[in-house]
């Protein structure tokens, strides 16, 4: 539960407590309170004990004829909110919230990028056409998280909860690290490539979790195969790799159509490529910010393809490669 939502539950209880709800809002509150005691008793803070004292403490004056009125429960429930206000806000919050808790997803459009600050702290940059998705306990009882595309993580530190990410049957567990992972859905082989700290990228199947390589420390990336399930692991600039996050490009040993998928991506334009069937040529090569023309020139003359606009497309003709 979040403050703005905390504060709400607290204004709701106080306009109970000052008996200026509407009527709407009094019964969500009052059928509320019936059933208090109940979700209280499994609880670790000792509201249950507080409100058995307060029913306890009236019934005796009852019973003790120091009011001959006829006593409703609902002052008593109202001394009760108050005394339970904070502790109590967030059953409140679950109660009048009948809907099970939601899975929270952010997603970044083609040809944009967007950051995030999870409810951990852990800050996370989204790259374009990328999902990623929290676990509805998320900082709760864990850090789960999915990604569907490109992601670079800055994990805050927390080592009773790893942060675990899912992306296909390639689950990457850290504690506190930088790192980026490659996993779009059209990918062949999936990436994580680390910056600093300690990263444990394994393979989850059937429930089973099998490690496919030791701890990766910085500019160490894994190439996963989501084909053959395979791995290899190999040094790599791993600032290079995640530098897209400032605009810029990197192709690290990449064919033409990745560099063609990753140039759609960015650019928000569609991009056909004609392969020569078996072509496996790989480039690396880096662009810092510039305008898609200049880097299809520098392409062009770098993978040996032509390339040319037809209305809100590119074609890629790629006959051989260099």
């Amino acid at each position: 539960m979040n403050n703005e939502q905390s504060a709400r539950i607290k204004a709701l209880l106080e306009k109970y407590k000052q008996g200026t709800c509407t009527p709407q809002e009094e019964q969500r509150v009052e059928q509320w309170l019936k059933n208090l005691n109940n979700d209280l008793a499994d609880s670790p803070v000792n509201e249950h004990a507080v409100l058995k004292n307060i029913r306890r403490r009236v019934l005796v004056q009852i019973r003790a004829g120091r009011d001959t009125k006829v006593i409703s429960l609902i002052p008593l429930l109202r001394i009760a909110a108050v005394l339970l206000l904070i502790p109590a806000a967030f059953y409140l919050y679950a109660a009048l919230n009948k809907q099970p808790l939601q899975k929270l997803s952010y997603a970044a459009a083609r040809g944009e990028r967007k950051t995030l600050i999870l409810p951990d702290s852990t800050e996370v940059v989204l790259n374009s056409s990328s999902v990623l998705t929290l676990s509805a306990d998320f900082n709760e009882t864990g850090r789960r998280v999915s990604l569907t595309g490109e992601a670079y993580f800055h994990v805050k530190h927390n080592a009773a909860k790893p942060f675990i990410i899912t992306t296909g049957h390639m689950q990457t567990r850290v504690l506190g690290t930088q790192f980026n992972v490659h996993a779009y859905k059209n990918d062949n082989d999936y990436r994580v490539a680390v910056v600093g700290g300690r990263v444990q990228v394994s393979e989850a199947v059937a429930g089973k979790v099998k490690p496919l390589a030791g701890v990766l420390t910085r500019n160490l990336m894994i190439t996963y195969n989501v084909l053959n399930h395979t791995a290899s692991v190999r040094h790599t600039d791993a600032d290079q790799v995640s530098a897209w996050q400032n605009g810029k490009l990197y192709f690290d040993e990449a064919s033409v159509s990745e560099m063609a998928e990753a140039l759609s991506r960015k650019y928000n334009i569609d991009i056909k490529v004609h392969d020569k069937p078996g072509q496996v040529c790989r480039y690396t090569v880096g662009f810092n910010n510039q305008p898609l023309n200049s880097v299809l020139k520098v392409l062009s003359r770098l993978a040996g393809f032509t390339y040319q606009y037809n209305k809100n497309k590119i074609i890629i003709d790629s006959p051989n490669c260099h």
